[in-house]
């Protein structure tokens, strides 16, 4: 372990080794050459910012690590109650450089610096009861502190000390494309390795046999079993649920499931997820069609987490627990999830099932949002059926229906996302969504490749002549499958 002063050009040596590695930018984002140029440039960046910071400070394990968000291609509102999603791992991230406080200059404060100053920064005091205090509340110091929090309380026989970090996230703020879950994963990778846990035998173990105690199957086909693991173990630091004998706390409020941090952290170049949850299942990879783009439109509509959107997200997913006790007296059955219930029946007879009976006892409102949850299980199946079968034209259809569902019984999808959706198809699109937990963020679009440039201006036109207040906040992208996570301690 290197144990003393930072020193700039060393460093920069072990910096460029990263950037000039072509396996780790190719495993990450293939022949992407406009992308990988992209990803160095702000790592250098935030090299630059980095060494004005903290040069000559002693320091131990510095640490480089790459995020990735998400696309949820189908599956609106399915995975808390175990149910399947469809999902892509975006070209946007978070990077960071970061490190332990080391020597004599150590002290007990996190400290999580942003790029972008108008966020402003992170700092976190730790005591020597592990009790933490915040003392400054950059954008996003909640996860940070739920991430300290459990780390420290789940770890207390593991060595943890603070750790200071420069970060920046391209994914826009609010865009639905998990850039929340990005940014909280981003801060475990950070404190884990540079405190040496991410290559600790008994940390790694911990982790996974905790995991099974949580109901997952390991050994799952071309799936790391430690990040399986820590896909569904990072999910409860958001809903504050028990992993296995890890104890949960409050988390940051939103009861969701792990979709998130499947996508995050195993998603595949060039391919897309096909995943259950409760627990974690990676049923498949699919191999994303190659004459098909997909374009995702940021309204400019934040989809932020405030108490006001919090609520209604939690509310969607409180109906459906209280389905799943309706449900059970009217079924005589003891089942914890909606994907348990009707076994006897197709996926086409389900939705109607569950809408009959809960409407016939006086709960319509629970009927209809349960009708979503079953229906889009089997526009699923019907999409997936579509993709072996290259039929690309109904493939479309399914991405369609799946957002008027979403419209019509879960009420998330908001005027402008709507209008997103409507203007991609009038456009050309084969198939287009809005997605996420929804009320605002983004709507996606699938085009034939060769068609994005024209596409974008023209979607991008349509969008800001109607809603001109989100010029210069809108966002429009190619998002090609792009890999999981990336860690690497350079200097440890």
């Amino acid at each position: 372990m290197y144990n003393g002063r930072y020193n700039e050009k060393k460093h920069m040596v072990n910096i460029e080794k990263i950037i000039n590695n072509k396996k780790v930018f190719q495993n990450l984002y293939g022949s992407n050459t406009q992308l990988i140029d992209l990803k160095k440039k702000l790592l250098l960046k935030l090299w630059y910012k980095f060494t004005l910071l903290f040069n000559g400070k002693s320091c131990e394990n510095l640490s480089v690590v790459l995020v990735p968000n998400r696309v949820e291609i189908l599956g609106k509102h399915t995975d808390y109650q175990g149910g399947r999603t469809l999902l892509l791992t975006g070209p946007k991230s978070f990077i960071s450089i970061a490190y332990r406080c080391a020597g004599s200059e150590k002290e007990n404060i996190y400290e999580f610096v942003n790029l972008n100053e108008e966020y402003g920064k992170i700092k976190i005091i730790q005591n020597k009861d592990r009790g933490i205090k915040v003392l400054e509340k950059g954008f996003g110091w909640q996860y940070s502190k739920t991430v300290i929090n459990r780390m420290l309380s789940n770890f207390s026989t593991f060595k943890i000390d603070p750790i200071k970090s420069v970060f920046y996230g391209d994914a826009p703020v609010g865009g639905g494309t998990s850039g929340s879950s990005a940014k909280l994963i981003m801060d475990f990778l950070n404190i884990a390795s540079t405190n040496t846990l991410l290559n600790n035998r008994h940390f790694i173990e911990t982790i996974i046999e905790n995991g099974k105690l949580a109901g997952i199957i390991y050994n799952q086909k071309d799936v790391d079993n430690f990040r399986l693991a820590l896909s569904m173990y990072l999910a409860n630091y958001e809903n504050g649920l028990d992993y296995g004998r890890l104890k949960g706390d409050r988390g940051v409020g939103t009861f969701g499931g792990s979709e998130d941090h499947t996508a995050i952290l195993l998603g595949e170049r060039d391919k897309i997820l096909l995943s259950s949850y409760c627990p974690t299942k990676v049923i498949r990879r699919i191999n994303w069609p190659k004459r098909y783009t997909l374009i995702v439109a940021f309204s400019g509509r934040k989809a932020e987490k405030t108490i006001n959107t919090r609520e209604k997200y939690n509310r969607l997913s409180l109906m459906a627990s209280e389905a799943v006790k309706i449900l059970n007296e009217i079924n005589h059955t003891n089942y914890s999830m909606l994907r348990d219930f009707f076994k006897d029946l197709s996926p086409q007879e389900k939705p109607d099932k569950a809408l009959s009976q809960l409407k016939e006892a006086g709960y319509r409102e629970l009927g209809e949002r349960i009708y979503q949850f079953y229906k889009e299980e089997e526009i699923i199946n019907n999409a997936i059926e579509c993709l072996y079968k290259n039929n690309l034209y109904d493939f479309g259809q399914y991405l369609d229906k799946s957002h008027e569902l979403s419209k019509l019984y879960l009420k998330n999808i908001v005027e402008e996302i709507d209008f997103l959706q409507k203007s991609a198809k009038r456009l050309g699109a084969i198939g287009s969504s809005g997605f996420g937990a929804g009320f605002g963020g983004s709507c996606y679009a699938l085009v034939k490749k060769g068609d994005e440039d024209e596409f974008i201006k023209e979607w991008e036109n349509l969008y800001i002549n109607n809603y001109p207040q989100y010029q210069g906040i809108a966002q429009f992208d190619v998002y090609p499958p792009c890999a999981g996570a990336y860690w690497e301690v350079i200097d440890g």
